[in-house]
């Protein structure tokens, strides 16, 4: 016969101990990114009521001309990269085939479009062309800070470090809530009333989910 023997007392005060202060240190670590996600969350519910311009920009659309025409996207990027002041490798292309379109009652060839783009939380940049033509129209459109800081809620145009930080601030607010429901359950009430209070939590999320929907 197999005998479970409860866990000791002062095995379990070290695992609550542990618990709380990787709780506390690690929401501490994570305070700054998780304030600029609330913040942002809610200006952005309310940015109607508040009268908040949370989607405002400015657009400026320049033309630049070409020596010779590009062979190729990338050769396009390389060839605007310097006077866009921007790495040719940061602008993604997009090509849309020449097709036949309707004009003036007759039907025209439409010439191949490339599309570049490049995007930061502080700018996004395009570049379109038409193959042949002897300029490129390049448009830039700059957030006003609400929708900069929601184009970082977003992640908009970031690096890997900023996506990685990010990652990182949604699972540690996972691994906040699991804590603290455990350190809840285990200071203050018992298993039973836990399971029901975060059984009503995700049921009430759920139905008011699904109500918005």
């Amino acid at each position: 016969m197999i005998h479970l023997h409860p866990r000791p007392a002062a095995q379990r005060g070290n695992v609550q101990k542990w618990l709380r202060r990787v709780h506390a240190w690690f929401g501490l670590a994570i305070a700054a990114m998780l304030l600029l996600f609330a913040v942002t969350g809610f200006l952005l519910n309310h940015r109607a009521v508040m009268k908040i311009p949370a989607l405002d920009r400015s657009e400026v659309t320049q033309i630049l001309s070409l020596e010779a025409g590009p062979a190729d996207p990338q050769a396009l990027a390389a060839a605007l990269a310097p006077a866009l002041g921007i790495e040719a490798e940061a602008l993604k292309p997009r090509i849309e085939p020449s097709r036949a379109v309707s004009w003036g009652g007759g039907e025209l060839r439409q010439p191949e479009r490339w599309t570049l783009r490049a995007d930061t939380p502080s700018e996004t940049l395009e570049v379109e062309y038409w193959l042949g033509s002897p300029q490129a129209e390049v448009k830039r459109t700059k957030p006003n800070l609400w929708l900069y800081l929601a184009r970082l809620h977003m992640s908009i145009g970031t690096g890997p470090a900023w996506i990685l930080l990010s990652d990182a601030a949604a699972l540690g607010l996972a691994f906040l809530g699991l804590s603290g429901f455990w350190l809840w359950g285990r200071l203050h009430g018992s298993r039973r009333r836990l399971t029901l209070l975060a059984s009503a939590g995700l049921a009430l999320t759920g139905t008011l989910a699904w109500l918005a929907g």
